[in-house]
C-alpha cells in the first residue's frame, strides 16, 4: 500500500467513529468513480451511450410511443434492400 495512504488511514483510525464512517464513504465514492473512469472506453460512441443512460430520454413517454419505437426497432433489418431497387 502507498505510504501516504497508510499514514492517512492511521490518522483516520484516531478519529471518532462518525468521522471515520464519513471519510470511509468519501473514499468508497472516489474509488468507485476512479474505477468507472478507467473501465469505460473513452470513444465517442461510449460517451454518447453513457450520456443517454444518464439522461434516460424515454422517461415520461407514453406507452403508445414506447410501443411504436419498440415495434420499429424489432422490425428494422439492415439486410433488406429498399423497395425501389
Amino acid at each position: 500500500m502507498n505510504k501516504l495512504l497508510e499514514k492517512a488511514i492511521q490518522e483516520v483510525e484516531a478519529l471518532p467513529e462518525e468521522a471515520q464512517q464519513r471519510i470511509a464513504r468519501l473514499l468508497e465514492e472516489e474509488v468507485h468513480k476512479e474505477r468507472q473512469a478507467t473501465a469505460l472506453p473513452q470513444g465517442r460512441w461510449a460517451r454518447l451511450v453513457e450520456r443517454m443512460r444518464r439522461e434516460a430520454p424515454m422517461r415520461g413517454k407514453s406507452e403508445e410511443f414506447l410501443r411504436s419505437v419498440r415495434e420499429f426497432r424489432d422490425n428494422f433489418d439492415m439486410r433488406l434492400k429498399p423497395a425501389d431497387e
